[in-house]
């Protein structure tokens, strides 16, 4: 039963991925957008990595006692979730058309150089926020998440000002210099990968919107297939050498550990979805009998995550964490080592009679508001960006920790659209950058335009 049960999932990642490529091949959808990248994380995640740690009689810490029977509850509560998702993305484009219409209009445009220059003080903020405001009481740990936002931010903006003019060496060098420290101050003293990942998405999410976006799609296709193999296997050294002691080690440090790194064992532990899919199955099998439901735990997590634990001492903690500490003790790993539950084991525990289709509804309907927001202003790159900003919380959705995930896409959004404007407004106050009068908005739905445009702006500053 567990060989059907892997074949039917290899069948739905198959039927997913065609699909999604149908929409976007008829123009009905874009190829990059939050939906796709989502998708792609409930892919490696939950589909194949589970039917991968099936067929190949994978183990984990948390490994369920009945494989074969509960992948067939886990299945079939996967496609309940995923159909439910699909309808309800869907389902809401007319609604959230109907709130865009009534857009205000941006009369701000700024010019290459000028996003360049906001690119560089977002930099600069995120340094103050990753090394002094760090250790603000309290707010710390929200300052720490901040800057790692900025620095997506930051390489997406260099990206989109130099992506139509690279034979521009000062747009490509500046561009290039940017996205490296970018990178590498992601990769000081931390042990996630999302951040890392966010800035390589963040790229490549300002390269399809501001140029690749208006090229034929065979095209695109190839160029964002070489961009992501390449990222690719940048995640999977990471994956393979990231220990512990990456929090106290220097950008350096932790870079030089690479050295080590065996791409084919990170790749491995990619493809395998490191094991969300048994940790689901473990939740199936241990809810409400071993463990009782804690009903919507998730969204209660969203909701209390910005009061700090110093104020509410009976906060949600993470099911990521309670899991290893409290029912299954793992030992001899790190402080603070966690473990993907999976958004289906996360609907397990949450209590699936309701939140089975009320978690895909939300999901559905938030994603399908941020994706038609990149549509309406697709050539405003201080709507754009935030957006990308977030894709890493968006694919780390399907791993888990889905409340804590969730939370941090919408703060990466917020904090990047409201810093982007007061920054924006601060250089134009001491005339550092120049504003051209126009709209962003105008040009949205004219590729041609859009793309014709990028050059005026050079005309327009043509004294930088």
């Amino acid at each position: 039963m567990g060989t059907l049960t892997s074949f039917y999932l290899i069948g739905m990642a198959i039927f997913v991925v065609i699909y999604v490529m149908t929409q976007v091949a008829r123009g009905k959808e874009e190829l990059v957008s939050l939906r796709n990248f989502f998708l792609a994380g409930m892919i490696i995640f939950q589909i194949t990595g589970t039917a991968a740690s099936v067929l190949t009689n994978d183990t984990a810490f948390f490994h369920p006692t009945d494989v074969d029977g509960t992948s067939v509850i886990f299945s079939a509560m996967l496609t309940v979730f995923m159909v439910i998702f699909f309808v309800s993305y869907q389902y809401s484009t007319r609604h959230v058309d109907k709130f865009f219409q009534r857009k205000p209009e941006n009369k701000a445009v700024y010019s290459p150089f000028g996003l360049m220059m906001i690119a560089a003080v977002m930099i600069g903020v995120g340094i103050l926020s990753q090394y002094v405001l760090v250790y603000t009481p309290v707010l710390g740990p929200g300052f720490q998440r901040l800057a790692y936002g900025l620095y997506a931010i930051a390489a997406g903006l260099a990206t989109w000002a130099a992506a139509p003019r690279l034979l521009n060496p000062f747009f490509l060098f500046t561009a290039a210099a940017i996205i490296l420290l970018s990178m590498g101050l992601t990769f000081a003293q931390n042990f996630g990968r999302r951040d890392l990942l966010g800035v390589v998405l963040a790229v490549l999410w300002a390269l399809y919107f501001s140029h690749w976006r208006y090229f034929p799609f065979k095209t695109i296709f190839f160029r964002m297939g070489v961009v992501s193999i390449a990222g690719l296997i940048l995640l999977a050294l990471v994956t393979s050498a990231r220990s512990g002691e990456f929090r106290d080690q220097s950008a350096m440090q932790n870079i030089s550990t690479l050295k080590d790194a065996s791409a084919g064992e990170g790749i491995k532990d990619v493809l395998y979805g490191q094991r969300a899919g048994l940790n689901s199955m473990w939740l199936i099998e241990s809810r409400p009998d071993s463990h009782p439901y804690d009903t919507l735990h998730s969204l209660r997590l969203v909701l209390s995550f910005p009061i700090p634990r110093s104020i509410w001492v009976g906060k949600p903690d993470a099911l990521g964490f309670t899991m290893p500490e409290t029912e299954v003790k793992v030992s001899g790993k790190g402080e603070g080592w966690n473990i993907g539950p999976g958004v289906i084991g996360h609907i397990a525990n949450d209590n699936p009679f309701i939140a089975l289709w009320l978690y895909p509804i939300i999901l559905g309907f938030s994603i399908r508001f941020f994706d038609r927001a990149v549509i309406w202003f697709s050539s405003n790159p201080f709507i754009v960006l935030p957006m990308g900003a977030a894709i890493g919380q968006f694919i780390a959705l399907a791993r888990g920790e889905l409340g804590t995930f969730f939370f941090l896409a919408l703060l990466n959004i917020i904090s990047a659209f409201v810093l982007m404007k007061i920054i924006s407004w601060a250089l134009k106050l001491i005339g550092w950058i120049k504003v051209e009068e126009g709209s962003w908005d105008d040009l949205s739905w004219d590729s041609d335009a859009t793309y014709d445009s990028e050059y005026d702006y050079d005309e327009a500053y043509s004294d930088y």
